[in-house]
């Protein structure tokens, strides 16, 4: 994975006591670009789903592998880049599939949930694991243009 200059990496063991962190950066970051509380509760919802599917789907919990976190901010533009170190899965079927999940299962809303708080969603098969690209076009708080312009 580059790196772009503008971007801020994580690298997290496949454990959810980790997502925390990722949300509470993404969190401070997003309020110095001066996005609008509904755009920055959008994309952390996101970001925290994309982290929790490449702990639990992709990686399988395993101590051995990682999930690597990228965000960058760019005038009204997030994006972030999640990948994980496991086999994945059939994420084509998942994001053609806009039928709702069953209403009694605790399972199978993740893409449907990045979905609906993202502008775009795109898996890329890695040499090693599964990159997740989310982007979302946020409204920044007037008056507050701060380093976002």
């Amino acid at each position: 994975m580059d790196v772009l200059p503008d971007e801020m990496i994580f690298d997290l063991p496949s454990d959810f006591r980790y997502l925390g962190a990722v949300d509470a950066a993404l969190q401070d970051l997003a309020r110095e670009f001066s996005f609008s509380e509904d755009a920055l509760n959008d994309v952390s919802t996101a970001l925290v789903e994309a982290c929790s599917n490449a702990i639990e789907h992709g990686n399988k919990f395993s101590k051995e592998k990682r999930v690597r976190v990228a965000i960058r901010f760019s005038g009204n533009r997030f994006s972030a880049r999640v990948t994980d170190e496991g086999d994945g899965f059939d994420f084509e079927s998942g994001l053609d599939d806009d039928s709702p999940p069953d209403p009694l299962s605790e399972r199978g809303r993740g893409l449907m949930i990045m979905k609906a708080f993202t502008d775009e969603l795109t898996y890329r098969r890695e040499a090693v694991g599964l990159s997740l690209e989310l982007v979302k076009i946020c409204d920044i708080e007037e008056g507050e243009a701060g380093v976002a312009d």
